[in-house]
């Protein structure tokens, strides 16, 4: 499975994560972790990188937006081409970085799972690591 780190997340959690995943998971279940804008132009938009994240299919998107804007198309895409999407709540932005650093390795091995096992899903993750994920 592949992961897509959205602008709203730090861009250097997807090489830590990718670093700590290695030999921890079962082969395939994370195959790489990106930034967003390690993989698309700074300037792209929604619609343009979740189309082409589509098509080479095996993608799940980590973000803190909801894909609300643009009268539903983002939200079109995602159902159109199966991606999944595990959505940070919004209590996950006013963390201090350490603190939102820290509860999202808690939360690491959950969302590969989840993501391994389940297709198709958007979820909302709670801030606290004891907390259920959430269908949106």
């Amino acid at each position: 499975m592949n992961f897509l780190f959205d602008n709203c997340i730090p861009p250097s959690w997807a090489a830590s994560i990718l670093a700590c995943s290695q030999g921890k998971f079962p082969e395939k279940y994370v195959e790489s972790v990106v930034a967003l804008r390690h993989k698309f132009k700074p300037n792209a938009k929604d619609p343009e990188w979740l189309t082409q994240l589509g098509e080479e299919g095996n993608w799940v998107i980590i973000s803190a937006d909801a894909f609300r804007k643009q009268n539903g198309a983002e939200r079109r895409i995602i159902r159109q081409y199966g991606l999944s999407v595990f959505v940070l709540q919004p209590s996950w932005l006013s963390q201090p970085y350490w603190n939102k650093y820290s509860q999202f390795i808690k939360w690491w091995p959950r969302i590969v799972d989840q993501s391994n096992t389940v297709e198709h899903m958007a979820v909302l993750v709670p801030w606290r690591a004891t907390g259920k994920l959430k269908q949106i």
